[in-house]
């Protein structure tokens, strides 16, 4: 790889079990793993567990703020892998996601 290039996703991973539980209010976290042999993570929120989260009475502060949380319609594996697709082609995956440290 040239001095300039991005390493590019070859694979990913949930790991987290993915629940359909409407008052769920966690993220999901999942692995990417990069041509280099490198490997990053992510925070995935859907809107409505955004909401859940941010609607709890007793969340202090009542806001939050991470660099590297994704916003995804929903947690299926092709609405996942179409938004991580949008992030490299934008160079933007990078910066959405963390380096693994484990």
């Amino acid at each position: 790889m040239g001095e300039n290039e991005q390493p590019k996703l070859v694979s990913w991973k949930y790991d987290d079990e993915v629940r359909d539980d409407p008052a769920e209010w966690n993220w999901i976290e999942i692995t990417m793993v990069f041509n280099d042999g490198s490997k990053r993570w992510s925070i995935l929120y859907t809107p409505e567990r955004l909401k859940n989260n941010l609607s709890r009475e007793n969340i202090d502060p009542p806001g939050l703020f991470i660099k590297h949380m994704i916003i995804v319609r929903s947690y299926s594996e092709n609405d996942i892998q179409r938004v991580l697709e949008e992030l490299e082609t934008n160079n933007e995956l990078l910066e959405a996601s963390r380096a693994y440290e484990g």
